[in-house]
């Protein structure tokens, strides 16, 4: 019985520290907000500087590109379906194109479609901007983690799954022996979209910490490095290398 509840107290403890990290962005999302700044259409146009071609007729043009050398970021960026503008950010977010792996897009029903930028987010850790479009229409933006590697199957059930963490992870104290909890985190590609697989993720999470199950004040705990080893050995297997 104790293990049960224990169970679940983890459980909802990290839905709701998975969701206290999906917050919206500073952002154009309505129909008329979008129409007036069209109204600056030639300026705008003038500041596009790249544009990636998606699938399903999606495009995304930036622009406002500060060049770092080793990456390259822009804080101006227009999510297009058929040449249609349908979204417009122009707040400080730095997006950033560097990683293969993303932008990702999914169709998700009927003219329903899930995307994936990533951001980023120095000196902390990138994440990924989800925006859920359907029928044109900005229906859904969140914040993911960005993934470690492609989807693949990780549980052997009848889902893709994508792995991610939030955190790069600090590590003090004598020899550097003392670390932060920075749980993996698993999504599922259901046909209704990218969900938070959480059982996958607790036994995982299990696996790695042993009995250390998440709280409210889990990033203030000091946790042994002994434990990134078998954290290191997971992220290997969800790359491909082991």
């Amino acid at each position: 019985m104790k293990q049960k509840r224990a169970v679940l107290i983890f459980s909802i403890a990290l839905i709701l520290a998975a969701c206290s990290n999906n917050k919206s962005q500073n952002i154009v999302t309505t129909p008329e907000k979008i129409v007036d700044s069209l109204q600056a259409k030639s300026t705008i146009e003038q500041e596009i500087q790249k544009t990636i071609k998606l699938d399903y007729g999606f495009e995304i043009n930036v622009g406002r590109e500060e060049d770092f050398d080793d990456f390259q970021v822009y804080s101006l960026f227009i999510l297009k379906h058929n040449n249609k503008p349908i979204y417009m950010d122009t707040s400080m977010t730095e997006y950033e194109f560097g990683d293969k792996l993303f932008p990702i897009i999914r169709p998700i029903g009927k003219e329903t479609f899930e995307i994936l930028v990533e951001v980023n987010n120095r000196p902390s850790k990138n994440y990924l901007i989800y925006i859920k479009v359907r029928q044109d229409k900005i229906v859904g933006i969140e914040k993911l983690p960005t993934f470690i590697a492609g989807a693949s199957n990780l549980d052997s059930d009848d889902y893709l799954e994508f792995a991610g963490f939030w955190d790069n992870g600090e590590t003090w104290g004598e020899n550097y022996a003392l670390t932060t909890y920075n749980p993996i985190i698993y999504y599922e590609l259901r046909p209704e979209g990218i969900t938070l697989d959480t059982t996958l993720t607790n036994t995982k999470d299990k696996e790695i910490y042993g009995d250390f199950l998440v709280d409210n004040n889990s990033k203030n705990v000091e946790i042994n490095t002994r434990v990134t080893q078998k954290r290191e050995a997971e992220i290997d297997r969800i790359s491909g290398k082991k």
